[in-house]
């Protein structure tokens, strides 16, 4: 039983991850056997024996909304990249190429599914791994197995949205101004010289801009600032207030 309840805490995080999700992992036996290595590596960290007073049905549960809380945390950098990609998209008029993301699974445009892919690729060669066993690891010796939830900071789940919103935003403000200028300098042009209808050139010549100026900042601020968020501090907000109690 100890096992399960391992298991559910590290199953939710390759679950919702999306650098070891369901279309990165997708055969069962191979993802399970990958959690099953990970915590024979992590088990000295996690064999603590938890209080069964209380019933399995309680202590799973409480592992699944910490493997939950732990997953959204962990997984905050990857959904920033991909929202930066979607919010140039929609700046330049290009969500009409949607298609899905292999990445996350989900249906994306192709910036950010690029982005993702970027993210991940950025991710494992700073030894991402490393810092995801390193998060496990420290979240079981915070906050073992079966442990209370009582007096848990809730609000970290909406410091989580701020976040997210907050960070897309401001990766993506260089380009997201660029275009703007581009679409004021656009409709001035065709007020000019409406015979050219430049809004037909306007879909190419705002992804030439938008991927000039992502690339001269787009993947040194994609490195530094989003793996600087690979962190538990929002875990040890959200659990500690329960741990003290």
């Amino acid at each position: 039983m100890i096992i399960m309840l391992a298991y559910v805490r590290v199953g939710i995080v390759f679950l919702m991850l999306p650098l070891l999700g369901g279309r990165i992992l997708s055969h069962l036996i191979v993802k399970n056997m990958v959690i099953f290595i990970t915590l024979i590596g992590i088990w000295p960290d996690i064999r603590t024996i938890p209080n069964i007073e209380q019933g399995w049905l309680v202590l799973i549960a409480r592992e699944c909304v910490t493997g939950l809380m732990l997953a959204m945390i962990l997984s905050l950098p990857f959904w920033i990249a991909s929202a930066i990609g979607e919010v140039i998209d929609n700046q330049r008029g290009a969500t009409i190429s949607d298609s899905i993301d292999p990445v996350n699974g989900l249906q994306s445009t192709t910036m950010s599914s690029f982005l993702s892919f970027a993210f991940g690729a950025i991710f494992m060669a700073q030894g991402g791994m490393i810092l995801l066993m390193n998060a496990l690891v420290q979240s079981y010796r915070v906050f073992p197995s079966g442990s209370s939830l009582l007096g848990a900071q809730w609000a970290v789940a909406g410091k989580l949205v701020h976040l997210l919103l907050e960070n897309s935003v401001i990766l993506a403000a260089p380009t997201l101004i660029t275009l703007m200028l581009s679409e004021m300098t656009l409709g001035v042009f065709s007020r000019y010289c409406p015979q050219l209808n430049p809004f037909s050139l306007s879909l190419s010549l705002k992804s030439f801009i938008a991927f000039t100026i992502f690339m001269f900042y787009g993947f040194g601020a994609m490195s530094e600032p989003l793996m600087l968020l690979f962190t538990l501090t929002p875990f040890y907000q959200f659990v500690l207030p329960a741990v003290g109690n």
